[in-house]
């Protein structure tokens, strides 16, 4: 079984890991950056991810989505349709999250590493059934270019003119124009309040020790 200092380590190294690729990007990732920051030793770290990166970024990218489909199934029966606009309409009182970023970083950097593409792009497909609801291959013109608009508003983070305010004057001139479903308002306060309370991305421990 897991240790205590294990399991802190673990999710240290996803809290660190999800700073550094969203608020320095990708780039700055590296093993010495993270455990720098973490103060832990590389063989504590390669313990517990073996392949590095590439172990790494699958167990992170596995929990925010397995965190996300937990916080969408807590508000009860919702289509994908109202699920989508619900994430639409709760940025504008929740700014895209560290977690959202992190994971943007990462599919960016994909394309340019077929190791990691081949490791992540199953879990970020995943996401489509596991935290919309949609089925392979079920979607709808309207659900494409809802997923463009919120790509597009979390894309707009990484701006050097970002602000929340910025950001909420975007989405309240689109959203006037798209049919949102009228009950669908009540339940945006909702939203925002369990993607507030969802806390930190829980580390899915695997590892039975954390050698100094």
């Amino acid at each position: 079984m897991s240790t205590p200092k294990a399991k802190r380590t673990r999710q240290k190294i996803f809290d660190v890991t999800q700073y550094i690729l969203s608020n320095e990007g990708y780039a700055s990732w590296s093993e010495e950056h993270l455990c720098e920051l973490c103060q832990c030793t590389r063989g504590a770290f390669r313990y517990q991810f073996p392949k590095g990166r590439y172990d790494l970024f699958p167990a992170y990218l596995e929990a925010v989505i397995a965190q996300d489909a937990k916080m969408v199934e807590s508000l009860g029966h919702l289509s994908p349709t109202s699920r989508m606009y619900l994430f639409l309409m709760s940025m504008r009182s929740r700014p895209p999250s560290e977690a959202t970023r992190a994971m943007l970083e990462l599919s960016m950097a994909a394309r340019g590493d077929a190791a990691l593409l081949a490791t992540i792009d199953p879990i970020m497909r995943s996401a489509n059934q596991r935290v919309l609801g949609l089925a392979e291959g079920d979607i709808t013109p309207e659900m494409a270019a809802l997923r463009c608009l919120l790509q597009g508003a979390s894309m707009y983070s990484f701006d050097k003119d970002f602000t929340p305010e910025k950001l909420n004057s975007m989405l309240d001139w689109i959203l006037q124009f798209l049919p949102i479903p009228p009950e669908l308002a009540a339940r945006t306060t909702e939203m925002v309040r369990v993607r507030r309370e969802a806390g930190p991305v829980d580390a899915l421990n695997k590892s039975d020790a954390d050698p100094e």
